[in-house]
């Protein structure tokens, strides 16, 4: 008689959003959980946000006045909204547009791997830096960190807002994701969106289009991560108090004593 088996992998859990930690995301995409903890750096420390800027510009102020005239999304949100909006969506790169033109544009962008704990060459951790720059003297803005592949995008990370100032090439921003789960062992793509903090309008993005640093990068969660350790077994024969041979031994010592005696 055959007996139907069941795979774990057939249960679907429930979709859920749900945010735990400034620093750490977890969303289920129906198929699988994803879970990733994230820290940021700038200037080769933890970031701060920094506090309101006290410059004004006759061009930035008309710009956001234009913005928003054009726009629906005139409302200015936390970081809790903006997690919320962004966390748990799936993004086709086709479909992205932007709604400002050579205002904003990301300069160039840098990929570490780290975390590559049982050695087959993919890596659960990486350092995602780039540097964005404006035709303003400075602007508020935060950046939305996708992972995917075949041209659909995660949002794993939504940063903090931070400043940048025209084109400093010192000003850049640090994203150092760790996946903890739902990323199964591939070759993996990076996309970045950067947001004007003050409309909450899409200005510039980045991908594997604009740099080929961002595409096929080997990745796959931390729980996919596993160490083979070997385990050596020492087998030790005994015989009791007196073995085979220690008996044979004695045995033949005293039949040459007595043979000798004759």
């Amino acid at each position: 008689m055959n007996i139907p088996t069941f795979s774990f992998a057939t249960f679907t859990a429930l979709a859920f959003i749900q945010v735990f930690t400034p620093n750490s995301v977890y969303a289920d995409t129906s198929e699988r959980t994803i879970a990733v903890e994230s820290n940021e750096f700038r200037y080769d420390k933890p970031f701060s946000p920094e506090p309101s800027s006290t410059v004004t510009e006759n061009s930035r102020t008309q710009a956001k006045l234009t913005a928003i005239e054009k726009g629906s999304q005139n409302v200015k949100l936390n970081k809790q909204q903006r997690q919320q909006k962004h966390i748990g969506t799936v993004k086709n790169a086709r479909e992205t547009t932007i709604s400002s033109i050579n205002e904003f544009w990301i300069y160039e962008s840098f990929v570490t791997l780290d975390n590559d704990i049982d050695y087959d060459g993919y890596h659960s951790t990486f350092s995602f830096e780039f540097d964005a720059d404006t035709i303003f003297t400075s602007a508020p803005v935060y950046a939305v960190l996708y992972i995917g592949n075949n041209g659909l995008y995660d949002a794993i990370h939504v940063s903090s807002e931070f400043f940048i100032y025209g084109e400093d090439a010192t000003d850049s921003f640090t994203i150092e994701s760790t996946l903890v789960s739902g990323f199964p062992t591939n070759d993996y793509d990076l996309l970045l969106e950067l947001y004007d903090a003050d409309t909450e309008a899409l200005v510039a993005f980045t991908d594997g289009n604009d740099d080929v640093a961002l595409t096929l990068l080997p990745l796959e969660s931390r729980n996919n991560e596993y160490v083979v350790e070997e385990t050596v077994v020492i087998v030790e024969e005994h015989g009791g108090s007196w073995s085979f041979l220690s008996l044979l031994f004695i045995l033949g010592g005293v039949v040459y004593r007595a043979t000798k005696k004759h």
